[in-house]
């Protein structure tokens, strides 16, 4: 587990329509286990390729997504890979209102190794199955870079900040969710498009 703390892979934000998902029992534990990917398009970062002398980096423009989420009352936690980076969830949902933290750590010389966010969820029930939702979030995100250093290949991780806002739908465990990331301090603008399928759920 501690290596792939490490493993400074890629972190963007969570599904924000999965999170909402989870069922509850009353007056006991509840988990969910997520399967899912997300699709980026817009400004992704290409970074540069000077392989013999510094550096590789870019931002991938997919990546798959496995988490596992407990719900007791109206708290929710539980963790998530995306690609091979960990990342931590925790959060306070309600029949309409969600908010959603999560955390994860890479390693970087230059900026701070840590990549998380914050993200509020609105959910419109429109009945016991398919419901409807909105989010806002501001996050640190990352992508890998792949350090050359004397010869010897070093994974590390790039972080940036950026807000956006998203809407999504839910048909009993299936979701779909479209996103907009825009960077800050930079003219950046990004595309996500996500899906995901629960079990246990």
């Amino acid at each position: 587990m501690f290596v792939l703390l490490l493993a400074g892979c890629s972190s963007h934000p969570p599904s924000a329509a999965q999170f909402m998902n989870v069922k509850m029992k009353e007056g006991e534990f509840n988990n969910s286990f997520i399967v899912g990917g997300s699709l980026r398009r817009g400004d992704i970062y290409k970074g540069t390729s000077h392989i013999h002398e510094d550096y590789d980096d870019k931002e991938d423009i997919a990546n798959s997504d496995l988490s596992l989420l407990f719900r007791y009352s109206h708290f929710v936690a539980g963790g998530s890979f995306e690609n091979m980076s960990f990342r931590y969830i925790m959060g306070f949902r309600s029949q309409y209102i969600g908010l959603q933290g999560w955390g994860g750590m890479g390693s970087d010389k230059e900026d701070s190794p840590f990549s998380g966010g914050l993200m509020l969820i609105e959910e419109i029930p429109v009945c016991d199955e398919f419901k409807v939702g909105f989010s806002e979030y501001i996050a640190n995100n990352g992508y890998p870079v792949d350090e050359n250093l004397g010869g010897l290949g070093f994974l590390s991780t790039r972080t940036y900040n950026e807000f956006g806002f998203g809407a999504y739908f839910t048909y009993k465990n299936f979701s779909f969710e479209f996103r907009y990331g825009r960077e800050i301090g930079e003219p950046r603008n990004r595309f996500y498009f996500m899906t995901n399928y629960a079990f246990f759920n």
